[in-house]
């Protein structure tokens, strides 16, 4: 019985691990938030650095390492790809074996055969000639409208008419719903990206940083010119310049630290709330692909989007101390 346990607990271990994606195992490794404070040697500050550092110089590895590969599968399946290509071309136009000799040799075409080729596609498409879509550019609005009004008509009466001959391709109605889902889902993921973009912004861009800043550096430059043999009197103008200085980078530290730290928190939220969106977009965007290119995506691409995201946050994390500029270990 105790056997059986242990076999039960060791397939439910192997079972955890290999349903680990390859975030999961990169996420597990990322340093806690760091401390709401300012509380912190210059050695743990080096030390949360060191350890963002490396995980986000692996991953950048490993992202580049799987673009790299990618590129190398299209250009494996290229020739594949553009076989199929011709192919939906040739059915979603009805051109004949000639037209797509022909288009495959564009450069030796006539300018009245490329003419008349384009003309085929559009009227398969349209129904309409080039002739006719270029007289109705110059239309008024009004016009416009009423011939609008008129095709919409004609349209819906030969659909009545035989169903099966205007039904909408399945897989032309496929790619418009997966294009459109995977430009929402892009909105979605980039407009949250930028979003968090903005609130690091508005930290290092606030006006009173910006006056403590330049205060610093202002007492910091006047110290360094009274630097060498000095009277008693300039001493002592530079010791309260040294603690006018070592006061404001600790105000600074205090004010802004505690800030930063909110946005890589609503950040890390943001990141783990996302990773549906992120997983989903990966998923349509190779579900594209094969309807595109008649090939399977590269199978190990499949994680790119939350991944990048990831990649984002360690960098914002290795820099959770950069107000922090007064350590009394350097006096």
């Amino acid at each position: 019985m105790r056997k059986s346990a242990l076999i039960l607990i060791a397939l439910g271990i192997a079972s955890i691990t290999s349903a680990q994606t390859v975030f999961d195992s990169y996420m597990k490794r990322v340093p806690a938030l760091p401390r709401d404070s300012c509380n912190i040697s210059k050695a743990g500050v080096e030390s949360l650095v060191q350890q963002c550092s490396v995980i986000s110089e692996e991953l950048s590895s490993y992202i580049e390492e799987i673009r790299r590969k990618s590129d190398e599968y299209a250009e494996e399946n290229r020739g594949t790809m553009e076989n199929n290509a011709m192919k939906q071309v040739q059915q979603q136009y009805g051109m004949s074996e000639e037209d797509i000799n022909k288009l495959k040799n564009s450069k030796n075409m006539t300018d009245a055969e490329k003419k008349a080729l384009a003309n085929q596609m559009v009227m398969k498409q349209t129904n309409m000639s080039m002739e006719e879509i270029q007289n109705m550019s110059k239309m008024s609005e009004a016009g416009k409208k009423a011939y609008a009004e008129a095709y919409a008509t004609e349209a819906m009466a030969n659909a009545q008419a035989d169903p099966k001959k205007y039904a909408p391709d399945e897989k032309a109605r496929s790619l418009v719903n997966l294009s459109n889902e995977q430009q929402t889902l892009n909105q979605k993921i980039t407009g949250g990206m930028k979003k968090t973009e903005n609130m690091y912004a508005a930290i290092e861009n606030d006006p009173e940083g910006k006056i403590m800043r330049d205060n610093m550096e202002k007492w910091h430059e006047k110290l360094m010119l009274m630097m060498g043999e000095v009277s008693a009197s300039e001493e002592k103008i530079m010791d309260n310049l040294s603690a006018q200085i070592k006061n404001e980078e600790i105000k600074y530290c205090n004010k802004f630290t505690p800030k930063y730290r909110a946005v890589l928190k609503q950040e890390l939220a943001d990141l783990k709330s996302s990773i549906p969106d992120c997983n989903r977009f990966d998923e349509v965007t190779k579900e594209l692909f094969k309807l595109q290119t008649g090939v399977d995506a590269f199978p190990e691409g499949s994680e790119m989007s939350s991944l990048g995201l990831l990649g984002a946050y360690l960098e914002h994390l290795k820099n959770a101390y950069k107000y922090k500029l007064y350590y009394p270990e350097d006096n």
